[in-house]
């Protein structure tokens, strides 16, 4: 199965699993560097979990490793997010499914994680401006 490029989820152990024009399916383990002292996920990797798979859902694509995505395809940058926690996981991986409910300038995508045996731990809605990334951005400050 072929794995694609998100560098925040792959720094914390994260896999993307699937992606496709608006949709993507993320894969956690639960490991030390996402863990919190009470060894469950930690909420915030919870979240960067979410809005990866959200990210590639509305870039509904891959992105290599080494690529950068400033070619002629529009970036989403995540402008808002709203999540609910509502459990955790003291064992993973967890699962987090993000589908496409509204293209345009402004894209929206709702996403579900859901622990190892499909029980949901948390909902978020996100909302991503579509960027052409090689004209915007703060990588272009000098």
């Amino acid at each position: 199965m072929k794995k694609y490029q998100w560098n925040t989820l792959t720094a914390l152990g994260g896999t993307m699993i699937e992606v496709r024009d608006g949709y993507a399916l993320a894969e956690m383990p639960l490991s030390e560097e996402v863990m919190q002292p009470t060894q469950v996920f930690h909420a915030g990797a919870i979240v960067v979990l979410a809005d990866e798979a959200a990210s590639a859902a509305a870039y509904g694509g891959s992105i290599e490793p080494g690529e950068h995505a400033t070619g002629s395809k529009k970036f989403p940058y995540s402008v808002q997010l709203s999540v609910n926690l509502l459990t955790n996981d003291p064992i993973g991986p967890i699962r987090a499914e993000s589908k496409v409910v509204r293209r345009g300038r402004m894209t929206v995508v709702d996403t579900e994680v859901r622990n190892r045996d499909g029980q949901p731990m948390a909902l978020m809605r996100s909302t991503h401006m579509m960027v052409d990334a090689s004209k915007v951005g703060p990588h272009l400050k000098g």
